[in-house]
């Protein structure tokens, strides 16, 4: 028995990830090429027929792509998403997107033997109406290992912060430096949505949410895996968002966080819980 993740591409141009277990494979999001995610999922031993689901965090191009829809479409694969992201997919990409075997989804449901918990979080603008967090759960050996997914959101609260406690896997957006966002070419409007509630979540508040998530995680191995998500091409940089939870849980005296960034467009490393 295990429970498998791995992270296909992250960030602005594109956003995949992928969970199996005995029963179940899901994707999360869908904004990469079909030639990518199908060749990235082949290396991993996943072919589109192995598929079960997949799951839309929002409609941003990046996490629903076209061509991420036509693959879906083309390997009949039923699509789990909030009705409100439907209509958000149906303004950008129209009759199309009635083509889905769509099934809306609400705070809990299950995929097969994954629990799937969902839950609002802060990132909206004029195209997209609603954005959503999860956690994916598994039983192995009468315990619950837990995913904690959020790949973009302006802030974290209380509520997004019980959800994630306990996570075995936790991935988290850690989108920019403020530093260099502030002195970065970007129009100031748009730095200015990047930087708010809604927008994408700061290397600070990020390593500040991990710190909370573990000191109040009771589980055993909570917090195992923690991968950085959605790390900006403009306003950071990799090494600084590793340094910045580094230091950040060290100075509270956490450790044993194995802390992973997620790249462009490079698989990240395979991690299993057995």
């Amino acid at each position: 028995m295990s429970l498998s993740f791995c992270i296909l591409a992250s960030g602005s141009n594109g956003n995949c990830s992928v969970i199996w277990t005995e029963k179940a494979t899901v994707l999360i999001d869908c904004g990469c090429s079909a030639k990518y995610i199908t060749e990235n999922l082949a290396a991993l031993g996943i072919f589109p027929r192995n598929l079960t689901a997949a799951v839309i965090t929002h409609a941003h191009a990046d996490h629903i792509s076209a061509s991420g829809i036509g693959f879906l479409l083309k390997n009949n694969i039923p699509i789990y998403l909030h009705e409100d992201i439907f209509e958000d997919a149906f303004r950008k990409y129209g009759k199309k997107v009635e083509e889905y075997i769509s099934m809306p989804f609400y705070e809990n449901f299950k995929i097969d033997d994954i629990a799937v918990e969902s839950f609002e979080v802060y990132h909206r603008d004029k195209n997209v109406s609603r954005t959503f967090g999860f956690t994916f759960s598994h039983e192995m050996n009468a315990r619950q290992y837990k995913i904690g997914y959020v790949t973009d959101t302006g802030m974290i609260c209380g509520k997004i912060i019980r959800n994630l406690i306990n996570s075995n896997i936790l991935v988290l957006e850690s989108n920019y430096n403020r530093i260099m966002l502030n002195s970065s070419f970007r129009p100031y409007d748009n730095k200015k949505w990047v930087a708010s509630s809604w927008g994408h979540l700061a290397n600070e508040d990020a390593a500040s949410a991990i710190a909370k998530i573990k000191m109040l995680s009771t589980g055993r191995d909570s917090l195992k895996y923690v991968f950085l998500a959605h790390i900006s091409n403009h306003h950071n940089t990799h090494e600084l968002a590793l340094q910045t939870v580094k230091e950040t849980l060290l100075s509270k005296g956490i450790l044993g966080i194995r802390l992973f960034t997620a790249k462009r467009k490079q698989r990240c490393p395979v991690v299993s819980i057995r």
